[in-house]
């Protein structure tokens, strides 16, 4: 049995794993072949290739192709995508949210100007398309000028937020049910910022060229460090390079399901409550501590998805690929059976005609 276990896990498990390079740490490979053993760095519409056929049976089994539109009628499309960031975080209690407003297109820079003085916003401070995905978008603004700069290439309705600068970021996924009242937490994801740490020999491009998260960012990461990028970093310095917590920036997600305890959920219910027509989603966070996140102080909700969120502890470098499709297949169960309960209660879903001319308005 022993055999059977340790040939199941070389043929199975370690390819998909860092574990597979840490055991193999003498064969290096190029980064364009290393990455597709771990499927965190696969293309999206790849990893959900074998999902397409489950998505398909639920669909025919609800009678309806936007089945998930009825699973957070509070959100356009149920949260699949064209989401109004503000419209949800105004919701929520104020404590929970950062400070910020909604700068629209129409407005101009002295409006922009005047608004930050209302809120007290002072440099660093966020920025993002009021109705975007995935961290497209996304900046941490240090002065005028880059405000400047960022609102002349997004001519679109703007997010403006305070930086807030806790030391944990989590992705907390809740969900509760409309009828049955049942709810928990199935997924959360503790983020690793893209870093490098000095040892007094290489440079800091080198360093970065090390770094395998930082691969497919060498040349933005160059314009943005340009003046550190040939120095020599000092042993235990440490640098940021991003920090914002999304994969596709080079954020490590971590498996943070050990958190997961009655006390949390108890703290996730009471921050729900204002959110009628809320019910399956993910929490982006920044917390100062865990135990406050246990006491639900210091919390700050800078982002809440719907129904396309993922449960994104399965990135964690040493989760397998045959446990994470597992985790979609429950969450995507779970969209179906919270829709269910919604449709029993009289929401309908949108039609497939609304919900393709969506789709194709919001992808261009």
């Amino acid at each position: 049995m022993e055999v059977i276990v340790a040939l199941y896990d070389q043929i199975f498990i370690y390819p998909f794993s860092y574990r597979y390079l840490i055991m193999k740490k003498k064969i290096k490979l190029p980064f364009l072949l290393s990455k597709w053993f771990h499927f965190e760095f696969w293309p999206f519409w790849i990893f959900y290739i074998p999902m397409f056929g489950y998505g398909l049976y639920l669909a025919l089994k609800a009678r309806s192709f936007a089945y998930f539109t009825a699973t957070n009628p509070a959100m356009k499309f149920g949260g699949a995508f064209g989401m109004d960031k503000t419209k949800m975080l105004n919701c929520i209690n104020k404590k929970y949210t950062p400070r910020g407003f909604l700068f629209k297109m129409e407005q101009n820079n002295n409006d922009l100007t005047e608004l930050l003085k209302i809120y007290d916003l002072n440099f660093p401070i966020i920025c993002k398309p009021n109705i975007g995905e995935r961290g497209i978008g996304v900046e941490k603004l240090d002065n005028n000028l880059d405000l400047e700069k960022f609102i002349a290439s997004h001519p679109e309705d703007i997010l403006v937020q305070e930086f807030i600068d806790y030391p944990i970021e989590l992705g907390i996924f809740y969900h509760r049910f409309p009828i049955s009242k049942k709810d928990g937490i199935t997924s959360i994801v503790h983020k690793e910022f893209l870093s490098i740490t000095g040892n007094g020999k290489l440079r800091f491009g080198d360093l970065v060229k090390k770094n395998i998260r930082a691969k497919s960012r060498i040349s933005y990461l160059k314009r943005k460090y340009e003046s550190k990028w040939e120095q020599i970093i000092p042993s235990g310095i440490s640098y940021k390079l991003e920090p914002i917590g999304n994969h596709n920036r080079g954020t490590k997600f971590l498996d943070g399901n050990h958190l997961i305890n009655d006390q949390l959920v108890e703290v996730f219910r009471d921050i729900s409550k204002p959110l009628d027509g809320y019910y399956y989603g993910r929490f982006d966070i920044k917390v100062k501590s865990i135990v406050d996140l246990y006491e639900g102080n210091n919390i700050k909700i800078i982002e809440l998805n719907g129904t396309n969120s993922e449960p994104a502890h399965i990135y964690d470098p040493d989760y397998s690929i045959f446990k994470a499709y597992k985790e979609i297949i429950k969450h995507m169960k779970l969209v179906y059976d919270i829709s269910k309960e919604n449709r029993e209660l009289g929401i309908k879903p949108d039609s497939f005609t609304k919900l393709f001319r969506g789709l194709l308005q919001h992808l261009r």
